[in-house]
């Protein structure tokens, strides 16, 4: 079935897998987009990107982008009125308000496009970490023992070292650092910068030293599949990943055992029921001693998506938008029944180790296998993103490797 009379606006931190999927599937494409990759435009009918409409670069506006993104989705639907449907990726996951904002003003001016993503109370549910970890305690699941910052701070000196301080909001692992002492806290309250920080706004989690994965979902509100459980790759220093438990990408499928994925599968169903999640979401795990520990939900389609179409040769984009109709819903059932593994794929992310150079840029966006193309009209900046790397291979570590010797021909280029 063709799809070319539907047209879906699209807006996010980074849109451009998304828009890539959505491009194939056959739907006309619309996006808000805060990088604004080289690799974007041609899938995409028109875009507002946010970096060049407040003409600033990452660093200045990475940690409040959100504030503008709405104004920049109701200006291009303002543009284009008959707009079918919207999707938020990335981006958003915290910003109720601004999420609010933006349903009140498609109303008000009676815009026909669809919401397609989760209601401003599942997405506030996901968020609250302490919801969540206190709804698995009594489903009789382990979880990291978790505190507000706030109730213990008077009692630094009896704090149990190493332990996680994170934002109750933020996702990607921005906000989330190791403290082992009680001067490294005071260290890291000062960083985070003492007037901006409110204890109100902090939770104190065990650290659970183990590795990473993560599951993506697809439901209608009601029922919900698995679509894949995933490696994921967080703080590698081989990527320059600016912070410990930054987000660096993925491996799809997850090389774990079967009685791990299980139980990683049955946290994240339970978890997608009772929130009354819709269309695909994700959870992040760390698996220590063969045991999920629940992390984080993304309600939202996840960064692992492009590694899981990679992998299953599906669209899920397509399947996304079907999963909000009842006849699209048993499609996308029948679609996961009979899909298979076919390859192994690995998405990583690059960072910049130093600043570089605009002119090295076309050598490293020709290489094969890169995607999230920078363009070369300025220096990338150190810890800013320079690309994203996507490899499929029949195992799970000539997937792996064959992403790394993409690393080391950008590292020769930039050297």
């Amino acid at each position: 079935m063709s799809n070319k009379e539907e047209s879906v606006l699209v807006a996010g931190f980074n849109t451009r897998p998304l828009v890539y999927s959505l491009n194939r599937a056959g739907f006309e494409v619309y996006a808000v987009d805060f990088f604004g990759d080289l690799d974007l435009y041609s899938y995409v009918k028109d875009c507002l990107i946010l970096t060049k409409k407040l003409s600033v670069n990452y660093d200045l506006i990475k940690n409040n982008y959100s504030e503008y993104l709405p104004i920049l989705i109701l200006e291009l639907l303002d543009k284009y009125p008959e707009i079918k449907y919207l999707i938020i990726g990335s981006g958003l996951d915290d910003a109720i308000e601004e999420r609010a904002l933006i349903l009140k003003e498609i109303n008000r001016k009676k815009y026909r496009i669809l919401n397609l993503n989760n209601e401003l109370e599942a997405i506030k549910k996901s968020r609250d970490i302490l919801f969540i970890l206190n709804f698995l305690i009594k489903g009789g699941f382990d979880v990291p023992r978790t505190v507000l910052f706030e109730e213990v701070r008077s009692k630094v000196n009896e704090l149990e070292y190493p332990f996680i301080l994170k934002k109750g909001s933020g996702s990607g692992g921005t906000n989330v650092y190791k403290i082992q002492n009680k001067s490294d806290l005071s260290f890291t309250i000062n960083l985070i910068n003492r007037e901006t920080f409110d204890p109100k706004d902090w939770l104190m989690q065990e650290y659970i030293e183990g590795n990473p994965v993560s599951c993506t979902t697809i439901s209608n509100g009601v029922e919900s599949e698995v679509i894949s459980v995933n490696n994921q790759v967080v703080g590698d220093k081989y990527l320059n990943a600016p912070k410990e438990f930054m987000y660096c990408g993925n491996i799809v499928p997850a090389n774990l055992f079967e009685e791990e994925k299980k139980l990683i599968v049955d946290i994240s169903l339970k978890l997608s029921t009772e929130l009354g999640l819709k269309g695909i979401n994700g959870f992040d795990f760390v698996l220590r001693n063969h045991y999920p520990y629940l992390m984080e939900i993304n309600p939202r389609i996840p960064g692992s998506i492009s590694a899981s179409e990679e992998a299953m040769n599906i669209n899920l984009l397509d399947l996304h938008i079907k999963s909000f109709t009842d006849k699209g819903w048993e499609f996308v059932k029948k679609t996961l029944k009979d899909a298979k593994f076919e390859n192994f794929s690995t998405k990583i992310i690059f960072f910049a180790p130093k600043e570089i150079d605009k002119m090295l840029l076309n050598k490293i966006n020709d290489l094969e296998y890169v995607h999230d193309k920078s363009e070369p009209v300025k220096n990338i900046y150190k810890n800013e993103p320079v690309c994203t790397i996507l490899f499929k291979a029949k195992s799970f570590s000539d997937s792996y490797l064959g992403s790394l010797k993409v690393v080391d021909k950008i590292k020769k280029i930039i050297k």
